[in-house]
């Protein structure tokens, strides 16, 4: 990864646009320029450049991982560029910064450029991030592009790709030492990632760990099972008794009825005549009025009773109507405010603007007259106002509405059409039995009319015993479905709570192999990094081969260092100079271990060096640190001799002036180096 170009506009003490050109150079003779230079007095602007390239790579993390958008959106109002009027203090109404870089992905080379924009509207500050790749927009949603951005740069590599005089100073002292290099060897490796999964299986297994006993949800199946074959059984039992017993009680008397029907048939007379056009019509009769009564018991069961409440309904209709309305307005609505809010993106991008004269300022007003008059003229407020009560989606509030229709209208009017049939077809019923219960005049005839109305009476108790029966194995079946729920839903709960059981196991296993992978990764990255620790720090340290070995514990990351005496040092034991020396050495060896290539920026590191050692860095730390370093210094820290040292690795030398007057800071590039 190598940066390209820096441009800052309105940010920190930088007044308006500023671009600085970043990339190493190579030479025809196939040396390398490397190192650029940005030099300038305390206040000049030296740490807004440094930080300005963080926020452009990973915004809000750049402050830091657990910074709020409160926090983050403070610091920004805090950092838009200030200068005074008159007795008046102004803030830019935006800013931003923008950084390409190219970056190898898969051994293709990419030039990404990030532009970060920060708009002003009152107390808040609202950002924009726009990213391209080999001058195309990236074919994901915006929202996706910081996303995209730590995937590439993970914001774990930033300490080796940024140290600050803070961070310097963090490292080298002894008390914070141990701390901060756990933490940025952790970043490195992914650790910190590994960490907060661990305590995630942790938060998992706490909060799925108290589940119901399997043992216990076992013994429930089973007795849910156990009541369900008792029900199966009464089941069978009525059922055997239904088709066996009553089935060949009703044969026996359906005979000796036909029996009888014939005697009477053989005898004669007018009433036997009669006799078998009342019974067939009385048949006809009593399936009508089955049919009636099972069509009046459906709409019993339906929108019956809801016709019985005609001004509650009226009133359900009315409030359908006002909430499907809301629901429109608030669509659109909803839709109004995301086409005006895509179109103020477009317009307030630099891309529609291109070769139309309109100045920053102009093109501002512009569009933020053009939206608020765009938001005027959309849905107005109050319409939709009214709190909804009935959430449902469309399909289902048109069904309710039918349904409604028809408990007003078509249900009265078919309940009264089939209650007045009810009434003829009873009627008509009980005509007939009167008929048919009338004995004949004919003494012959009497003994077997009465013998026929006793079979039927029998037969008809039979039908009355039946549909008792059929009652008692209705209910049965009712039962053996809410049993067959019920033991399902147990089953449901036992294969839950099995599948936690496993779930539980297999996070305590992962745990396990976590911290295992975890003290591995760390023992074999921190070998590597002790070998390269000693190698980097002999190289600037004037003592030459100070250290013969270094051992950092991989429990607390504290550190034993070994002189070429045999003797054992402290980092406390070191002078402050020589600290710093071993916080840039140790620097250094952390890049090694990443074995990544990544360019660094690296803030006041010479102010608290002898003179000695400033050189020592620059001859042999700087050229061999990165293949691309910026270094960040003030006047006093950087003099002409430590720039002619710098010279064969020098690509360019900028030197920011702060102007009181203008209250903004200027960038000058010096003529050093190509």
């Amino acid at each position: 990864m190598h940066l390209l170009t820096l441009k800052i506009h309105n940010f920190g003490v930088f007044r308006g646009q500023h671009q600085l050109d970043l990339e190493p150079q190579r030479q025809p003779d196939g040396t390398r320029r490397h190192l650029t230079v940005i030099s300038g007095h305390n206040g000049a602007g030296k740490s807004t450049l440094f930080q300005a390239i963080r926020l452009a790579l990973h915004g809000s993390l750049a402050l830091g991982n657990r910074v709020s958008q409160q926090d983050y959106g403070d610091f920004l109002r805090s950092r838009l560029h200030r200068y005074e009027a008159g007795d008046t203090v102004l803030t830019s109404e935006e800013g931003g910064v923008e950084l390409s870089f190219r970056f190898v992905q898969s051994g293709r080379p990419l030039r990404i450029r990030v532009k970060r924009t920060w708009h002003r509207n009152g107390e808040s500050v609202r950002e924009n991030l726009n990213v391209s790749r080999d001058g195309e927009r990236l074919d994901i949603a915006q929202e996706d592009y910081q996303i995209w951005l730590n995937d590439m740069v993970p914001s774990g590599l930033a300490p080796l790709c940024f140290f600050d005089a803070e961070r310097l100073d963090a490292l080298a002292d002894p008390e914070q030492h141990s701390d901060l290099l756990s933490d940025t060897l952790r970043g490195l490796l992914g650790l910190d990632l590994v960490g907060r999964l661990q305590s995630d299986l942790t938060y998992y297994a706490r909060r799925h760990g108290k589940g119901r006993d399997v043992d216990q949800l076992r013994e429930e199946v089973l007795e849910q099972q156990a009541d369900l074959d008792d029900i199966e059984a009464q089941l069978h039992q009525f059922r055997t008794v239904a088709t066996d017993a009553l089935n060949s009680e009703q044969a026996d008397l359906e005979a000796e009825l036909a029996r009888q029907e014939r005697c009477l048939a053989a005898e004669g007379g007018r009433y036997a005549n009669r006799r078998p056009a009342l019974k067939d019509r009385l048949t006809a009769v009593e399936d009508e009025l089955e049919q009636v009564t099972e069509q009046l018991n459906r709409l019993c069961g339906g929108l019956l009773p809801f016709a019985l409440a005609p001004k509650l309904c009226k009133s359900l209709d009315h409030r359908l109507t006002e909430e499907a309305e809301i629901v429109r307005l608030r669509a659109a609505r909803k839709l109004w405010r995301q086409q005006v809010h895509h179109l103020e993106a477009v317009l307030e991008g630099d891309e529609l603007w291109e070769e139309i004269p309109v100045p920053p300022e102009t093109r501002h007003h512009l569009v933020k007259r053009l939206t608020t008059t765009l938001n005027e003229r959309g849905v107005p407020y109050g319409a939709d106002e009214k709190p909804l009560v009935h959430h449902l989606a469309k399909p289902e509030r048109q069904q309710l509405k039918t349904w409604i229709t028809q408990a007003l209208y078509s249900v009265p009017e078919r309940v009264q059409a089939l209650g007045e049939r009810l009434q003829q077809l009873q009627a008509e019923r009980q005509r007939i039995k009167d008929d048919l219960e009338r004995a004949p005049d004919n003494e012959v005839l009497a003994p077997i009319h009465n013998e026929i109305m006793r079979l039927e009476a029998a037969l008809a108790d039979l039908r009355e015993r039946r549909l008792s029966l059929s009652e008692k194995i209705g209910a049965l079946q009712f039962q053996r479905e809410e049993q067959e729920r019920q033991l399902d839903q147990a089953i449901e709960r036992l294969k839950d709570a099995q599948a936690h059981e496993r779930q539980l196991a297999l996070t305590e296993r992962s745990k396990v192999a976590l911290r295992a992978y975890e003290d591995a990764l760390t023992r074999q990255r921190l070998g590597m990094l002790e070998e390269k620790l000693v190698g980097a720090f002999n190289a600037i340290c004037r003592k030459e081969h100070l250290l013969t070995d270094v051992h950092i514990d991989p429990n607390d990351f504290g550190v034993e260092l070994h002189t070429t005496s045999g003797h054992k040092l402290e980092l406390s034991d070191f002078p402050a100079g020589e600290r710093q020396l071993y916080a840039l050495a140790l620097l250094r060896a952390l890049r090694q271990v990443s074995r990544r290539q990544l360019p660094l920026a690296v803030d006041t590191p010479l102010a608290r060096l002898d003179e000695e050692h400033r050189h020592r860095l620059i001859s042999e730390y700087v050229p061999e640190v990165s293949e691309q370093v910026l270094l960040f210094a003030t006047d006093a820290e950087l003099n002409g001799g430590l720039l002619a040292q710098a010279q064969p690795f020098l690509a360019r030398v900028y030197l920011l002036d702060y102007d009181s007057e203008q209250q903004e800071t200027l960038v000058e590039r010096m003529q050093y180096g190509p």
